[in-house]
């Protein structure tokens, strides 16, 4: 998420969103590459900044299978704590809704014209799929980092995020934790939390990718 002039959300220590995204990103790769055997590509690999309508582009051009869009949260309650897995859809909560107002800035299309595309990709594989990855993540998230970082909640919600519109894959947009929130920023900084943050990431996909492929198998 975020990246050049767009720093994303900025923490009163003034950490970057945009740091620590790539940060994430970068070592998220490296383990999709040896976990999954995936190939793997960055909608950017730098300090760069690229429109919102122009990542998932990156995937449909590619043809990926799916699409994940990393990101670290905000907010003005500096208590505000969790991670936050979404999936395109209506907003499960008015907090939802106030993030992806705020990730949707700059977006070419409004709220109005994101909601009638939602309203035709509800029914949809991708977002069923892209539902199931969710709970797969969720389920590693709890596994592997919950007891060990001692993380509150780890949440399945849907919004209307922008940069999930138009991916032909299942796409996911995760919430890393709260950079507003003390101990929350104090542990995104870390390698040893990215890594194991990639890490738990790059299991819940490998676990999905294998569901899928023994369905197609069955069939």
């Amino acid at each position: 998420g975020h990246g050049g002039k767009d720093p994303g959300a900025v923490s009163k220590k003034k950490m970057r969103e945009k740091d620590v995204t790539l940060q994430i990103s970068r070592k998220l790769a490296a383990s999709l590459r040896q976990k999954a055997a995936a190939d793997v590509y960055l909608t950017r690999n730098g300090d760069r900044f690229i429109g919102l309508e122009e990542r998932n582009q990156v995937a449909n051009r590619r043809q990926c299978d799916l699409f994940l869009s990393v990101h670290a949260n905000a907010s003005r309650n500096a208590k505000a704590n969790g991670l936050e897995i979404y999936y395109l859809n209506k907003a499960s909560d008015q907090a939802s809704a106030r993030l992806a107002a705020r990730e949707n800035e700059g977006a070419p299309k409004k709220e109005r014209e994101i909601d009638a595309i939602v309203s035709d990709l509800i029914q949809t594989a991708a977002t069923e799929d892209s539902a199931e990855l969710a709970a797969k993540l969720q389920r590693s998230f709890q596994r592997r980092l919950q007891k060990k970082h001692k993380i509150s909640s780890i949440r399945v919600k849907t919004a209307l995020f922008y940069v999930l519109v138009g991916a032909k894959c299942p796409s996911l947009l995760i919430e890393t934790g709260f950079i507003t929130n003390r101990e929350e920023g104090r542990r995104l900084k870390t390698a040893a939390f990215q890594r194991d943050l990639a890490d738990s990431i790059a299991e819940g996909v490998s676990t999905f990718l294998k569901t899928k492929d023994r369905v197609a198998n069955d069939l």
